[in-house]
């Protein structure tokens, strides 16, 4: 009998905070993802599930119709793992090692029983999304896609925002500090300030500047000034419009869109939502469908099927934050609702 047959709850959490804690031990940003090589061997020959490791460091355990599809990557910055009665803190706890963590284990349960089902560890989701377009480039074909991204216990998420990258260059003529009658840094900060949008509707767009560079001497004013907006927009919202507004703003600058993703949207009848759904009331709780602000790997994957939904452990409020931290019955329940719809889907 496999030793991943359902286990009995005690077992599974033991489980799910080992496999958790060895995960998020190894520091993996963008780029960094093959680090966990080790672990995904070990894993495959634990659990018997084929392993192929792609080109962008992705790694895909499993084969069948049903993905269940998280990432590996973080954004930087280690955070020292900490662990307590019940609950582990570290990089990626939440973003996304706690829900990749949920989804190999209840992947490797429901291959223990037979099921054909694909658990794929995508890189580079924090940066390009590289993984994620790697597995449309591949002709890999799927009826059900979950992703696994922190929702909260009882959150569903069927709706991302759009995003749009891009840099922004500016040049000016170097002067002496104590007579120039022109500052680079004030003027990009003044344009700046008439596109910028803190979030305060879902549509947006929310544009706001996360890179600014600019100056070479203490005592020169600054010839050239760079800017990066990271911008996020609403179904419904014209993204050329969008990026016009900026170029209009910033004439004489060298505006360059480096990346754009549209956004995504599924209807709550599609079967991988009602899946999730179905699998959380088994488990007593009151599912939420949401709508999230930000943009993920969905997005992306969206092209493959339209029986796509986002479910994951996790506070969401916590991610990208120096305190990422999650709790074992996170775990579970997601696990556990996972294993639920894998059941279903594989049986639809």
């Amino acid at each position: 009998m496999s030793q991943w047959l359902p286990p009995r709850r005690e077992s599974l959490l033991q489980r799910l905070n080992s496999l958790l804690r060895d995960l998020v031990s190894l520091y993996t940003p963008s780029g960094e993802e093959r680090k966990a090589k080790e672990i995904f061997s070990r894993l495959s020959k634990e659990t018997g599930m084929p392993l192929f490791e792609t080109e962008t460091g992705s790694f895909i355990l499993g084969g069948g119709k049903v993905l269940l599809a998280s990432h590996l990557d973080t954004v930087p910055g280690f955070i020292e793992v900490r662990g307590g009665d019940g609950w582990l803190e570290g990089r990626g706890a939440v973003d996304a090692k706690g829900p990749l963590t949920a989804m190999i284990v209840a992947g490797a349960m429901a291959w223990a029983e037979g099921k054909k089902v694909t658990v794929a560890a995508l890189a580079d989701e924090e940066n390009k999304s590289a993984g994620a377009r790697e597995l449309i480039r591949s002709g890999a074909k799927f009826d059900h896609v979950i992703i696994g991204e922190p929702t909260g216990t009882s959150g569903i998420a069927i709706e991302y925002r759009g995003l749009i990258h891009l840099d922004i260059r500016c040049q000016s003529r170097a002067e002496h500090s104590s007579s120039s009658k022109s500052n680079l840094i004030a003027e990009m900060c003044e344009r700046i300030l008439k596109i910028y949008s803190a979030p305060d509707s879902y549509l947006g767009p929310t544009i706001t500047p996360t890179i600014f560079r600019a100056g070479e001497y203490i005592n020169v004013s600054p010839s050239s000034a760079y800017t990066h907006l990271d911008i996020r927009y609403g179904r419904g919202m014209d993204e050329g419009e969008i990026i016009k507004k900026v170029k209009e703003t910033f004439t004489s600058c060298e505006v360059e869109v480096k990346d754009h993703v549209p956004p995504v949207a599924v209807s709550p009848n599609e079967p991988a939502v009602k899946a999730i759904m179905r699998g959380l009331l088994v488990n007593n709780i009151k599912p939420r469908l949401i709508r999230k602000t930000g943009t993920s790997d969905m997005n992306i994957l969206a092209q493959l099927t339209r029986s796509i939904v986002t479910y994951g452990p996790g506070d969401s409020t916590m991610e990208h934050t120096e305190s990422e931290k999650i709790t074992l019955e996170e775990l579970y329940i997601a696990a556990s609702t996972y294993k639920y719809a894998v059941d279903v889907l594989c049986r639809s």
